[in-house]
């Protein structure tokens, strides 16, 4: 009982995006979808991701999926709107990545002096975020690093939304008393 190649395929492919050659075509598309609109290329994969497990999630819900291209560019747009929106929320144009080690965007008259100081702080809030308790780490490092909404925080760690304001709102108090104590501390 042989097949003809191709027999049945174009039935597989309205089920499913499985097949080697399709989910290769869709995850092309899904990256010259997010190369047009992302400023940061390295963020294309999260955003890819991202959509499937929407799509996998929805479409588990669903009994037979029409056009997966359709519904994997329509999650992508809204992947997308999410994260704009969430940027502009949290304004993260202006914001600094504190953990880079790369020096090279620290300002070029800064004397050694500076430049040792401010990896001490760097160090004082590593440590005084390690002093927090682990759920009230998580919630401040998602919501302020990541840049994840609280309720999605809430849903990823279990707890209501309401904590996930209060254990940001400890965590930025924490920092502050610790840093005010370091800015004491005549190392």
């Amino acid at each position: 009982m042989s097949r003809h190649k191709g027999e049945g395929s174009a039935h597989r492919r309205q089920e499913s995006p499985g097949d080697t050659v399709e989910a290769a075509e869709h995850r092309a598309l899904l990256r010259r979808f997010f190369q047009r609109r992302l400023r940061a290329p390295d963020d294309i994969e999260d955003h890819i991701q991202e959509v499937y497990c929407r799509v996998l999630a929805t479409a588990a819900q669903q009994k037979k999926i029409q056009s997966w291209r359709g519904i994997l560019l329509r999650t992508a747009s809204t992947v997308w709107i999410d994260q704009f929106r969430r940027d502009r929320a949290r304004l993260r144009d202006h914001h600094v990545d504190l953990l880079s080690e790369n020096d090279a965007h620290a300002d070029p008259s800064a004397s050694p002096e500076d430049v040792a100081a401010a990896r001490r702080t760097l160090r004082d809030v590593e440590a005084a975020l390690m002093e927090l308790e682990p759920i009230c780490r998580q919630a401040f490092m998602l919501a302020r690093y990541e840049g994840f909404s609280h309720r999605d925080i809430a849903e990823r760690l279990g707890i209501p939304t309401v904590s996930v304001g209060r254990h940001v709102e400890r965590a930025l108090a924490h920092l502050a008393r610790r840093l005010a104590e370091c800015d004491g501390d005549p190392r």
